[in-house]
């Protein structure tokens, strides 16, 4: 019996479709064909989607915030930047926000005072969701930093203004831990997770990758003091996180392929 050209590469294709799932069609007399490794993630609200870091960082005097300062803005939160006392990198365009406050920098070229923007008005973040919306941004990954500090209940403020953002934009967001001088990081993002942010993913807005709730943690593996962390201690709060149903995603050093330079060994 001959075999056509057609019904051969049908076939093999069959047998690749096979291999490709982790079977393998079997033959009389034929090695095993090798299993395949773990299938990629489908499109979810991270896979294939665009995302951006989202701080929230930013205060003002009179803002309402409980931080109540110029958080960010300036070297000395209690005083409004000035020149030579100003943290900003560059200057923001605060023409779409409704409601932006002075400092104590000379007038801006076009005669308007320098003002700037808090995250912690709900307009503020309203613009950049709508922005995401516009220009094609799907998600936003919310740093939250040690929240067992000072900065905690704005951190916990802001969280609830990124939902109802994301909410009314359509876009997605999720909850990125830095443990960046978190000493007590093991115990405290259970904690925080199960007290907490964990709430969030009942949002028709929170992030999901294959069906499960997004977090991100940033900061494992880099060999400095601030985050002076081993494995068993940063191996034990994802695999935590993954109990409680987590997709997990890491924020690890550059070289953390190689255990060098930025990063520490194991």
């Amino acid at each position: 019996m001959s075999i056509s050209r057609r019904s051969f590469l049908l076939t093999g294709a069959a047998v690749a479709a096979a291999a490709g799932t982790g079977f393998a069609a079997s033959q009389a007399g034929a090695a095993p064909a090798p299993q395949a490794g773990p299938a990629a993630s489908p499109a979810g609200d991270v896979v294939g989607k665009v995302t951006v870091g989202y701080q929230g960082w930013f205060a003002a005097p009179g803002d309402g915030a409980p931080i109540n300062g110029w958080w960010h803005w300036s070297p000395d939160m209690s005083k409004a930047p000035a020149p030579g006392a100003n943290s900003a990198k560059s200057w923001p365009d605060v023409s779409e926000y409704t409601r932006t406050y002075p400092t104590a920098m000379p007038d801006l070229n076009g005669g308007g005072k320098a003002a700037l923007f808090s995250s912690w008005d709900q307009q503020t973040v309203d613009t950049h969701f709508r922005w995401m919306r516009e220009y094609g941004i799907d998600t936003a990954a919310l740093q939250r930093f040690n929240p067992f500090g000072s900065e905690g209940p704005t951190r916990d403020g802001m969280a609830q203004k990124v939902r109802q953002a994301a909410e009314a934009n359509g876009r997605k967001f999720y909850v990125m831990y830095d443990v960046t001088n978190w000493n007590g990081m093991r115990e405290q993002v259970k904690q925080d997770w199960t007290e907490k942010m964990s709430a969030h993913t009942s949002s028709s807005a929170y992030a999901h990758q294959n069906g499960r709730p997004v977090v991100c943690v940033w900061g494992f593996g880099f060999s400095d003091d601030a985050r002076p962390f081993g494995a068993e201690e940063c191996l034990d709060v994802v695999n935590w996180l993954k109990a409680q149903g987590c997709y997990v995603i890491g924020g690890v050093p550059t070289h953390w392929r190689t255990e060098s330079e930025d990063s520490r060994p194991g």
